[in-house]
């Protein structure tokens, strides 16, 4: 029985989406450089244009000048037929972009919040830099994704509430929130996936399917990507390392004994006064001085490390955050790695240094505003 051949419709959406992204991409192109970068032919490229050019998500700019043949014009990606927001909460407050199809920031928003913050507070933060950028949009919002740096429930967009999270106090519900404040529903993710995009995409781990990204500094957190794609768990929980087991010191005992590394950071007096919150600036300081409490926690991270790659088997452990990428931190990880049996995974520090969830949730963003002009077929049909 013959194979079925691709639908006209499919073909389509696939070269729309070809001459779309070369276009977003470089900035500004002609037919023949778009025919040239995509390897389409000619006429098919034409019909794409013709087609992108009446859907008003492309315009057409300035004649090119020089060089052989006939002039040309420059096609460029038309900001007000729509532009996506890519936000980010987290410690440092609320931050937003308005993101242009050829990633291009158009507007900036940011308020700040006390941390621990409440989902009252939150909220009332994130619907206003939602709707002020909003406004600030040359045209209209056709994709919005949101970094949050407690667990997400993928299913419903919900923030998962946890007793030892050191930055929201309560469940917050963005999707319902921001109903009537943009007219997309959000894509809401943990603050430390986004990251994990972020570094595939751009920094160490690019080209990299199986990966354990462990963020160490105030807040402590992982994300995981298998076979290319991303792991969340059932509710989202999946990377709470802060509830990961590993070696806690106890005064009075010869050897350690089992407990989260919360626990671990809380007897080795690394929590904030008053908070769930790691006192960064002293755990460097001591693990720069290596002090012993320092050094010990240090091991129990490469105990935590060495448990979840047995479990998970990365071809790469990325290491972010300001105390996660300490130099004692790396050797104690790489060591623990090393001296396991199977285990090949190297170790290395994250290259998106900064605001690197708020980079990784910018990617989506242009991700999902480009399906909304050319959707991306998941198959070809058989």
């Amino acid at each position: 029985m013959a194979a079925d051949l691709p639908s006209l419709d499919l073909l389509r959406s696939l070269s729309d989406r070809h001459v779309l992204t070369a276009v977003a991409r470089a900035g500004q192109l002609t037919r023949a450089a778009v025919a040239a970068t995509t390897t389409l032919s000619k006429p098919t490229v034409s019909q794409s244009v013709t087609r992108l050019l009446a859907a008003g998500v492309l315009v057409e700019g300035e004649r090119t000048s020089g060089g052989r043949g006939r002039a040309g014009t420059y096609l460029t990606v038309n900001d007000a037929a729509g532009c996506a927001l890519a936000v980010q909460a987290g410690p440092q407050g609320v931050v937003g972009e308005v993101v242009a199809l050829d990633g291009r920031i158009l507007a900036a928003r940011q308020r700040s919040l006390a941390v621990p913050v409440t989902s009252g507070a939150l909220g009332r933060a994130l619907a206003s830099v939602c709707r002020a950028l909003t406004s600030d949009s040359p045209g209209p919002i056709r994709a919005l994704t949101l970094s949050v740096a407690d667990p997400v429930d993928r299913r419903t967009g919900r923030v998962v509430e946890l007793p030892a999270s050191p930055f929201l106090v309560g469940e917050l519900d963005p999707v319902r929130l921001l109903t009537d404040v943009v007219p997309v529903r959000p894509v809401v993710d943990n603050d430390v996936s986004w990251a994990l995009l972020a570094e595939r995409e751009q920094g160490v781990a690019t080209g990299v399917d199986d990966v354990l990204h462990l963020y160490l500094d105030e807040g402590m957190g992982a994300a995981m990507s298998s076979g290319g794609r991303p792991m969340h768990g059932a509710r989202g929980l999946a990377g709470e390392i802060a509830y990961s087991r590993t070696l806690v010191p106890r005064s009075g005992r010869r050897a350690a004994v089992s407990g989260t590394l919360m626990e671990c950071v809380e007897a080795l007096g690394y929590l904030r006064e008053g908070s769930k919150a790691v006192e960064v600036e002293a755990l460097i300081d001591d693990l720069d001085r290596g002090v012993g409490q320092a050094t010990a926690l240090a091991d129990a991270v490469g105990e935590l490390a060495r448990a979840h790659a047995y479990l998970l088997d990365p071809e790469l452990v990325v290491l972010s955050g300001r105390w996660g990428r300490h130099t004692r931190i790396v050797d104690a990880v790489t060591t623990a790695i090393g001296d396991s049996a199977g285990l090949q995974a190297r170790v290395a520090v994250a290259q998106v240094a900064d605001d690197a969830p708020l980079v990784g949730a910018r990617i989506a963003a242009l991700g999902e505003l480009l399906r909304t002009w050319a959707p991306e077929p998941h198959t070809v049909p058989r």
